[in-house]
Order: structure tokens, then sequence, then C-alpha cells
């Protein structure tokens, strides 16, 4: 029947666009404030739960610089494979300290006595001080430099779970407002476009969070080692960017569905985006840079999918069917 079809307008005004876009921001708005409800008692396990990855790396990195430490001052390519599992699993690196030895004779003391005698017995001689190697538990915690950020990066993850969760509505409340100034036969395919576009998003966020994060940590830390630099992660350029790298990416895997429209719509053809492919990664690899951090790992993580989905675009748009999409000779004349 036809008043069952939601997505059925009229043909509308410049004016009245604007109106309609105005109601769908509105009501994907309200869908993004019962997202809210939902993300702001989840945000301290979700922050919690994004610093994982940091911290297994961190962890991997400190432990990889101290058996490199420790096979250099040995003389030794590496060391022992089970010395490297026990520190794996006891999450422990090595440190060289200088030890005076009268405070391994009063071992036994407390620290005011050992202190007391060492001091009794005049300053330590150079000449006779211990080196000992000490394992020390491995601290790859994060760290806030203001007292206002980890209340704003609890707010930063409440929003972003508050769009995946509510990214349902929002995607029904966009593609209806886009489905407003389509022909009335090319409307019903919105019902294709809407999963489509959420299956898109979620797997872009999930590639982001559970592929990208890891290669992207991993390469930095590598590339501060080779340079001799220390890693001390700061939790707001982390969790800034582990929050919404995932945005970023859901956004970006839309593009096949994106030139499916164009291409049903007569705006470009099949043969316009085999022609220009060369051009079209050139565009992927600088959108690709936009919406990523200033490193090479994230960038070509993203632009890597996205060429494989232009071509995905190229192939629906060839192949889906195309029958029910021809053109009506008439608009809706409402």
């Amino acid at each position: 029947m036809k008043g069952d079809d939601l997505f059925e307008k009229s043909s509308m005004t410049f004016g009245e666009h604007l109106e309609e876009l105005r109601i769908a921001l509105a009501k994907a708005s309200i869908w993004l404030g019962v997202g809210l409800l939902i993300g702001l008692p989840m945000a301290s396990s979700v922050v919690r739960y994004m610093q994982g990855p940091l911290e297994a790396s961190l962890e991997r990195y400190y432990r990889i610089q101290s058996e490199s430490e420790m096979a250099k001052a040995l003389n030794l390519d590496s060391v022992s494979q089970d010395l490297s599992e026990w520190m794996k699993e006891q999450k422990v690196a090595s440190q060289m300290m200088w030890v005076d030895p009268r405070r391994l004779r009063h071992q036994d003391s407390s620290d005011a006595e050992i202190l007391r005698n060492a001091d009794s017995e005049g300053l330590p001689d150079p000449a006779k001080l211990m080196q000992l190697r000490l394992f020390v538990p491995i601290d790859a915690n994060t760290e806030a430099l203001g007292l206002q950020e980890p209340f704003m990066i609890w707010l930063k993850a409440a929003l972003v779970v508050a769009v995946v969760v509510a990214s349902p509505g929002i995607f029904f409340h966009l593609w209806q407002f886009i489905a407003a100034g389509l022909y009335p036969h090319e409307r019903r395919y919105v019902y294709f476009f809407l999963p489509v576009s959420l299956l898109l998003f979620w797997a872009g966020a999930a590639l982001a969070f559970f592929v990208i994060f890891r290669l992207v940590i991993d390469f930095l830390l590598e590339f501060n080692s080779s340079m001799g630099i220390g890693a001390s992660p700061r939790l707001t350029d982390y969790m800034s960017f582990a929050l919404f790298l995932p945005l970023g990416f859901g956004i970006s895997f839309q593009l096949p569905l994106v030139m499916l429209v164009l291409e049903r719509l007569g705006i470009l053809s099949v043969e316009t985006y085999l022609s220009q492919w060369r051009v079209a990664i050139l565009v992927i690899a600088f959108i690709s840079m936009i919406l990523t951090p200033a490193e090479i790992s994230s960038m070509v993580g993203m632009a890597v999918p996205l060429i494989a989905l232009y071509f995905l675009g190229i192939a629906m748009c060839r192949y889906l069917p195309r029958s029910s999409m021809q053109h009506s000779p008439t608009r809706d004349a409402r």
C-alpha cells in the first residue's frame, strides 16, 4: 500500500529540502541523545578497554628493549627463550643498578638501620660498588597531564558509544532525507542502502579497533626505538586517536554505496569509474592522510581497504539488478 512506504515523499523545492534536512537532523539528534544515555554509564569501561592495546604494546616494547640490552651486555645474539617467556609471563623488565655491598650485608635490617649503618661506615667507595641486574614490573600505564583530561576523555568515549549505538536511527533518518529527493521508484532502494550502510560502518569501525590500532601503536613504538626516543604516551592524545579513528573508518567505508547511488542516478557511469581509477586511488590516499594520524601504517590501513571497496563499488554498479531501477517517465505529481 502507498501509505506503507516510509520513504514516500513528493518532489520538493530547495526550501522544503532544507526544512526536511532540519527535521532529519533533529530526529537523528534525538537518537544520539538516547545513545548518549546508554554511553555515559559505559564510558569508564570503554576507556579502560581501549587502553588495553596500548598497554599491551608498551609492555612488549619495554620487555624487548630490556632483552636487547641484556643480550648486548652479555655479548649474546639474544637472551634464552626460557628467560624471554618468563619475563613475558611475569610482565617484568630488567634494570642494571649499582649497589653498596653494605646494604647487602644489612639486608635483614630495616631501612632506617641500613641508613644508620651506612652513615657510620662513611660514604660508599665507587670502586667497591656492585653491579646487579634486577627485574622490575613494567609500568605501561598512560598519564594525564591535566586534571580535566580524564573527564574529557570520559565524555568523548560516551559520545563515540552513543554514535555506534544510535547509528541505526541516525542512518535511517539521513537516508530518509536523501530518499525525499529521489524518484518514487528509486526510494524503495533505500531499504537496501540502509542495512548495507550500517554493515559497512560497523565493518570499518571494527577494522580500525581490532587491527589498525595495534599496527599503528607497534609501528610508532618501533620507530621511536630506532630513533633512540623513549615512549611516554599522553592519555588525551592516545584516546582521541583511539576513539575517533573507528568513526573515520566507518564513514569512509560508505564509498561503495556512494558510488552506486551516483551511478544509478546517472551522475557517473561504470566507464567513468574504470577510466579514472588512478585519480580515485590518489584521492583515496589523500583522504586517508587526512582522516588518520600522520604515520604510514594507519594511512595504508585505511587506503588499502578503501581501494578494494572502490572496485567493489564498480562491481556493485555493474552486476546489481537494474530492471527495477529504471527511471520512471514522470515524477510524483503531488
